[in-house]
């Protein structure tokens, strides 16, 4: 008896549940311990590989080694942590996708942030080795952190009723602080490209060099006020709204508030939106239009499309096509592409695609054809599309490739060969192209075939040539660090000086001015590597849309499908590496972010009701 009461008393004890809560809580404990422990030698690891893929270890890098320390500490624990939580509620297709995406993205990120590494060029292979690895896991680990913290954010619930004043409100805040901007440098920023369409404004002669939609623009401001003001404040007042559309509709699709007041914010004192708002050029039209439109597809993922159907919907998807279509010449390429893949993706709305895409077309070839006709409009240069060939052959030329004697005739034809030589910039055709020993009769109208002809045979006799001079010319589209050797053209300040027009800078607040200009020095400076290259934004909105695919399904990758197509036209004719190119990587950032927090699906399946 005393032997039973003895077991039971003991197996009672044994399992009380405040002891299995201790034993628990003191696991938990332990497990916590070696995460951390591990945490901090990984981290610690990874920031030294990381640090020497950029530099070789100084003083001046210590602070900086010690912030990517503390992140890559805190993207090892919160991965350890949460290693299940984020991969149980995926589908399993989506965890092949996702174990796939782990492994291409930070490798195409390590190539992107990859310079010369010339403190490396005596290193052992061996060390090479270790130091890329390093760099690698560290960006997967950071791709994760991410990853995990947009994914355990919980979104709102949508809210159809929302009323349309919100959009005036999250437009004030850029609205406000891009007036600074135009009081700071009054009456704008103007470059020689746009006083060329400040001329064609004022004498009616058009050149579709640059697009004639943006000049018919500067009529129609001018008209009301005749300065450059004019164009700035305009410019301030559309896109301002039309991020403040944005912001209200993905509210409504139940992105967080405190993320779109945030993005409210930071998009008004992004120091590129702020110079950019008040600068006469067409790209900045032209990249909100883009942003709108990303938006506008946002809404067709959310609805499978049918928010098509609605007549206003119809005619407001239409005038945003149109909108990219004719303030950039690559806009028609990029938005015909665009309208093909949504057309595939929501076929069960054939005859409203259909219909769009006629619109299109029609109102295109009948502006460019009977309008540009009537306004006498002289056609654009044709040599702006042959910039990529062109560094090529330069190239090869520079570097006593292989050229026949036939080949190297008929290019000494167009320039001498030791100009070639001579002008020849690895990130710019400028010094070729607008050369007054260029030939162009050499090429156009009857000799076109000829040059490409040429151009394909030196391309496949140099492929290790020829695709440096790609990579360089192209530096702008897909590499986060700007080249030792290159640069990259930001912005001005100022209205392009000594213009027949006699437009000139006045300061109407010298405080304001000083401080403006100091921040944008900063940006420019300090801020250079992760502001004012295009690359880092595109490498953002393909890591959220990818999180926003991981959250709902495979049509939240439809997102950035404009954006995207923009990049790839860019990069087929870059001409310069110019910011303004690709400015709407900067915006599309912001919507692909909110987009990522937005779960629209509604059957149960998403990754946040799952967990």
């Amino acid at each position: 008896m005393e032997i039973f009461l003895h077991r039971t008393y003991t197996d009672h004890r044994a399992f009380h549940p405040l002891q299995v809560r201790r034993a628990s809580e003191k696991g938990e404990c332990n497990v916590m311990l070696k995460n951390g422990i591990f945490s901090a030698i990984a981290a610690l690891a990874s920031a030294i590989c990381t640090v020497l893929f950029f530099s070789p270890i100084h003083w001046n890098i210590l602070a900086e080694g010690g912030i990517l320390f503390l992140l890559l500490f805190a993207a090892y624990y919160i991965v350890l942590q949460n290693k299940t939580r984020f991969v149980a509620p995926l589908s399993r297709s989506k965890r092949w996708a996702a174990g796939l995406f782990m492994l291409l993205f930070p490798l195409f990120a390590v190539i992107s942030m990859k310079g010369e590494q010339t403190h490396l060029q005596h290193s052992p292979l061996a060390v090479k080795f270790v130091i890329y690895i390093g760099t690698y896991v560290s960006i997967i680990m950071l791709t994760l952190f991410i990853v995990s913290l947009i994914l355990s954010v919980t979104p709102d619930r949508p809210d159809p009723g929302k009323k349309w004043g919100y959009i005036f409100v999250y437009a004030l805040p850029p609205l406000i602080v891009w007036t600074f901007y135009l009081i700071a440098f009054f009456p704008g920023a103007m470059t020689a490209d746009s006083i060329f369409q400040w001329e064609q404004a004022h004498t009616g002669k058009f050149n579709d060099w640059h697009p004639l939609m943006y000049t018919l623009f500067i009529m129609l401001v001018t008209s009301v006020w005749d300065s450059p003001a004019a164009i700035g404040i305009a410019q301030i007042i559309i896109i301002s709204l039309v991020i403040g559309y944005c912001l209200f509709e993905l509210e409504k699709a139940g992105a967080p508030k405190w993320a779109v007041w945030a993005v409210s914010i930071l998009f008004a004192v992004s120091p590129i939106n702020g110079i950019y708002s008040i600068t006469v050029w067409k790209d900045i039209l032209y990249s909100t239009f883009i942003l709108l439109f990303t938006t506008l597809i946002g809404k067709l993922i959310m609805t499978n499309g049918d928010w098509l159907k609605r007549f206003p919907a119809f005619i407001f998807f239409t005038v945003t096509a149109l909108g990219v279509v004719f303030f950039r010449h690559n806009g028609f390429v990029v938005c015909l592409a665009t309208l093909i893949i949504l057309s595939a993706a929501f076929r069960h709305l054939w005859k409203q695609w259909l219909l769009v895409l006629s619109l299109v077309v029609a109102i295109h070839y009948a502006v460019t054809g009977p309008l540009f006709a009537y306004l006498k409009v002289t056609p654009s240069d044709p040599n702006e599309a042959l910039s990529i060939p062109t560094q090529q052959i330069a190239r090869v030329i520079t570097y006593n490739g292989k050229m026949t004697e036939q080949q190297a005739e008929y290019i000494h034809k167009i320039m001498p060969l030791d100009l070639w030589k001579k002008l020849y910039n690895p990130y710019l055709t400028d010094p070729i192209k607008f050369s007054r020993h260029y030939n162009r009769q050499a090429i156009f109208p009857d000799h076109l075939s000829t040059y490409l002809q040429t151009w394909w045979e030196i391309c496949r006799q140099n492929p290790r040539l020829v695709i440096e001079a790609m990579a360089k010319q192209t530096s702008l589209v897909w590499q986060m660090n700007e080249p030792k050797d290159g640069y990259t053209s930001m912005f001005v300040t100022n209205v392009f000086y000594g213009n027949k027009f006699g437009l000139k800078n006045e300061v109407i607040f010298q405080p304001i001015t000083k401080t403006v200009g100091t921040y944008l020095k900063w940006s420019e400076t300090a801020g250079k590597p992760f502001i004012w290259r295009p690359a880092v934004y595109m490498f953002f909105i393909i890591l959220f849309t990818f999180i926003a695919f991981l959250r709902n399904d495979r049509k939240a990758l439809l997102l950035p499908i404009a954006v995207l197509l923009n990049i790839g036209t860019v990069f087929i004719a870059l001409p310069a590496q110019d910011f303004r190119y690709l400015y709407s990587n900067s915006l599309v950032f912001f919507i692909a972010f909110l987009f990522a927090l937005v779960s629209y699906r509604n059957d149960g399946n998403t990754l946040s009701q799952k967990r």
